[in-house]
């Protein structure tokens, strides 16, 4: 028989239209289901979701909680068991200096340009003057925290380690043990001091870390102290030093430009040089000064004479009337106008009188004396142009003849004035270099007295009265979450490491199979099962869970076996339901004795004519059960006793066929049980074979493989393994595996959220007598 797939419209998708992962839809379609496996689509969303690791921790919250309490305790032990510690902390302002104050920039052979003067060097360089050894020795002077600082050290110290340390002192010189305490001193201020500077501003943020809140507070306001005392010495010292460089540098150039001076004069004197000043910047002689102001004289003479000779030259070449010199001379322009006037008059009486005329003869005689006075002024013009070249030509010779021996005069004096200007040059770089040095080293002398520093405390450091570390709040709030972080890795990894079946759906992943039902474990304390039950009574207590259908019926134990009924009997094949039903199960002790007899009970009380075989020869136990004779039963009937038959148990319609007495190993390999059961299937509708477990005796899989269908029996905490090995072995026998039941399953235990409030809540419902 085989029990056909629901069409679904997609691979992985149910009617319902909800999804499932690849590896259903793997399993699902795989070839197993062709050996006759009930396929039914898996009516549980896969595990491994967040959900599902909430109800894991959900149902182990107590193991949680222990594990966070634990830790925190733990925390909080050692918090109390470290030494409390203090921090002080102070802030400074680093400022740069001026260094173009009174010129020290050029002052000072180390002071530095570009990069290095940046505020991030000077920041960087402040902090490791701040770590450095010497101003840490200068701190532990100060208020003797040398000492306090070792003591506080010395009462935090545990016994042992107390003692380890006198002792190796004791093999120590005064001398040796005065230096290892201020080396290990140093070690601490170094260790616990913590220098870091304020982002985007010159402040430093100095903190100290010890026992003694006291201390911690003196140390940093003494490192600010020393800090800024070493800062001003280290300055001063730079400015003496470069004051005493520049008083030996003056004395050295003081007698170089002494020396120079005496060189000068000395030559000036032997080579018979005068010049015209000692401060004269172009250092010329007196010959040279003449030489040059004879030059002038001689270009302004060579102007003059060549004016001069070309006006001679026009006197010469030119009417006389057209010289310029007549034409603009007034005297002769007045001669000029008079004659004129005349010789108009006398042309007026010439043309009315004869020459004899005495005006006529008058005019005539004032015209000739004009003529001839006219004529003279001409000729004075005319000499003396010609005496003014002369005269220019006479000087321009005179001057050449001079200019010619100064020139000669110079000449000879070239090399002495070149020698002489060098010792000059020489002499005047000297004086300018000592009246330098004589300025720097007023203004040295002046830096050096001066006690300018850069660092500025803003905000001293205080005693605290809170310590910096521990904070127990803070170790254990840690200690709290690292309880629940180890916690919550415990429970999962147990959770997940843990192989057996758990929670009902297990079977539908692991096995590929339908769940026919889950059975809930009567193996809890009475007091639940009472009330799973529905019945308080205590009477309970003394229960056969193989009888709960029929000795409790209105209870949750006995609803689970009527679901997994039902589920069987709709698990068929266009409503032909199976006949021969095999209840078996992987392993002993898994309750399929249990799951059949109220199985049977259930079918029974429907009226349906149920026969229940007892197939486990070795360890029936259903004539107990129920009650009955076990002289004669299967083992008999399978040995051909046609005189055995089942007997009627106290329930109506079920009986039982027992086991019968003696074991045998052969019975089940012949075709006596299809006999048997060929005869048995017109008495009864349903029949009922309890087997043995799969994977110990060969009997269970000789009977599921003569039954029409086999109902898987699976207990909470059966390794998958061992299940996926039944199941395989169903499959390789060819046997028809229509689902499993997952029996005994306590709530309680359950890792995804399942509990008893979901039975508890129809408590009521089943309490209820009807009306």
């Amino acid at each position: 028989m085989e029990f056909l797939q629901p069409s679904f419209h997609n691979p992985g998708e149910n009617p319902a239209g909800r999804r499932f992962p690849s590896r259903i839809n793997d399993l699902w379609t795989s070839d197993i289901n062709t050996a006759g496996f009930a396929r039914l689509p898996p009516a549980l969303t896969p595990t491994g979701g967040v959900l599902e690791y909430w109800c894991i921790l959900n149902r182990r919250k107590w193991t949680l909680l222990v594990f966070a309490l634990v830790c925190t305790s733990i925390a909080y032990v050692l918090t109390r068991m470290q030494a409390p510690v203090y921090r002080a902390r102070t802030l400074v302002e680093v400022e740069s200096l001026n260094e173009n104050f009174l010129n020290m920039r050029n002052v000072s052979p180390t002071a530095e340009n570009g990069p290095a003067q940046s505020p991030e060097y000077n920041i960087h360089t402040q902090i490791k003057i701040l770590q450095s050894r010497t101003v840490l020795e200068r701190t532990l002077q100060k208020v003797n925290l040398e000492k306090r600082l070792l003591a506080s050290s010395e009462r935090h110290k545990s016994p042992i380690s107390s003692l380890f340390s006198f002792s190796k002192k004791q093999l120590l010189s005064k001398a040796e043990k005065e230096a290892k305490a201020h080396e290990q001193a140093m070690d601490m201020a170094a260790n616990n001091l913590n220098v870091q500077p304020e982002t985007n501003s010159r402040i430093l943020s100095a903190s100290f870390n010890s026992t003694d809140p006291t201390v911690t507070a003196d140390f940093v306001n003494s490192l600010m102290t020393a800090f800024t005392e070493v800062t001003l010495e280290n300055r001063w010292r730079s400015t003496q030093n470069t004051s005493e460089w520049l008083s030996r540098q003056l004395q050295d150039v003081k007698i170089k430009l002494e020396k120079s001076q005496d060189e000068l004069q000395k030559y000036a004197h032997a080579e018979n040089l005068t010049f015209l000043s000692e401060t004269n910047p172009t250092g010329q002689t007196t010959t040279e000064q003449r030489l040059k102001e004879l030059e002038g004289e001689l270009t302004k003479a060579q102007t003059d004479r060549i004016v001069k000779q070309s006006a001679y030259e026009q006197v010469n070449n030119a009417p006389a009337e057209s010289l310029p010199e007549v034409i603009d001379n007034p005297t002769l322009k007045d001669y000029q106008i008079q004659l004129t006037t005349l010789r108009r008059q006398l042309a007026d009486l010439s043309s009315s009188f004869t020459p004899q005329y005495p005006k006529v003869v008058s005019i005539k005689a004032q015209i000739a004396a004009l003529e001839n006075a006219l004529e003279k002024e001409r000729a004075n013009i005319l000499s003396r142009t010609r005496n003014e070249y002369d005269i220019a030509m006479r000087r321009e010779k005179l001057m050449n003849q001079h200019y010619a021996a100064l020139t000669n005069l110079i000449t000879t004096q070239s090399e002495k004035v070149s020698h002489y200007m060098l010792l000059k040059h020489e002499f005047d770089s000297t004086r300018q270099l000592y009246e330098s040095l004589i300025q720097r080293v007023k203004e040295a002398d002046l830096a050096s007295a001066m006690k300018a520093t850069d660092v500025h405390v803003i905000e001293a450091a205080v005693v605290p009265h809170i310590p910096y570390r521990p904070i127990q709040a803070v170790n254990m709030a840690f200690g709290f979450f690292s309880g629940i972080f180890l916690g919550v890795a415990f429970i999962v990894q147990r959770a997940r490491a843990y192989r057996g079946i758990q929670e009902p759906g297990d079977a539908v992943f692991e096995l590929n199979v339908p769940e026919l039902g889950v059975i809930p474990a009567t193996t809890i304390n009475p007091s639940q099962f009472r009330r799973l039950l529905g019945n308080p009574s205590p009477k309970t207590d003394r229960r056969r869970p193989e009888l709960t259908s029929w000795e409790e019926s209105p209870s949750m134990i006995a609803e689970a076996f009527r679901l997994t009924l039902t589920s069987l009997l709709l698990a068929s094949n266009d409503g032909e339901q199976p006949k021969v039903i095999a209840i078996s199960s992987a392993n002993p002790n898994e309750g399929k004795t249990t799951v059949v007899s109220n199985l049977a009970i259930a079918l029974a009380r429907i009226d349906r004519r149920v026969l229940l075989i007892d197939g486990d020869l070795r360890k029936g136990r259903l004539h107990r059960i129920f009650e009955a004779d076990n002289s004669r039963g299967l083992k008999e009937s399978l040995e051909g006793d046609a005189s055995v038959s089942f007997q009627q148990t106290q329930i109506p319609n079920l009986s039982i066929l027992p086991t019968g007495k003696g074991v045998s190993e052969t019975l089940f390999f012949s075709s006596k049980l299809r006999d048997l059961l060929h005869r048995l299937r017109p008495q009864f509708d349903v029949i009922l074979i309890d087997t043995p477990p799969l994977l110990q005796i060969s009997d269970a899989r000789l009977i599921c493989h003569e039954a029409d269908t086999v109902v898987l029996v699976v207990a909470q905490h059966t390794l998958r393994e061992t299940a996926l090995q039944a199941r395989q072995r169903l499959v390789d026998d060819g046997s028809k595996l229509i689902g499993a039941v997952l029996n005994r399953w306590d709530p309680k235990t359950s890792v995804t959220g399942y509990g008893y409030g979901d039975y508890h809540k129809y408590k009521k419902y089943y309490e209820q007598k009807p009306v």
